[in-house]
């Protein structure tokens, strides 16, 4: 058995990034890190979808696309599409935590 969810998700990343400009998204998403966290926020999302492959079949492993209806495939495009602006708008981490400590009063003076 396989989760087909992630490679249709996998498959739908790498094309609507390509229509995103470069910087910062398509630079962003080069990240695997990010490129994970984009995928694991489409997919907790998502429904799972496992199946038993038969090659006769319209979905399969080589072309796991045709096992989600256009409404699924759109529902998938709407979540990366969110999920890139969710995390894009988080600064990275550690960040908050350096303007906290950087604004701190000093105990040095009282």
């Amino acid at each position: 058995m396989s989760n087909l969810a992630a490679l249709v998700v996998d498959e739908k990343i790498t094309d609507i990034l390509s229509h995103y400009p470069a910087h910062p998204h398509q630079k962003a998403f080069a990240s695997d890190l990010l490129r994970q966290k984009l995928a694991a926020y489409v997919l907790s999302r998502l429904p799972a979808l496992y199946t038993t492959l038969d090659e006769r079949q319209a979905c399969s492993m080589h072309s796991p696309g045709g096992c989600y209806t256009a409404e699924q495939h759109s529902q998938m495009a709407q979540l990366i599409h969110r999920g890139i602006q969710h995390l894009l708008a988080q600064p990275p981490a550690g960040v908050s935590q350096v303007r906290e400590t950087a604004m701190a009063p000093s105990s040095w003076f009282g």
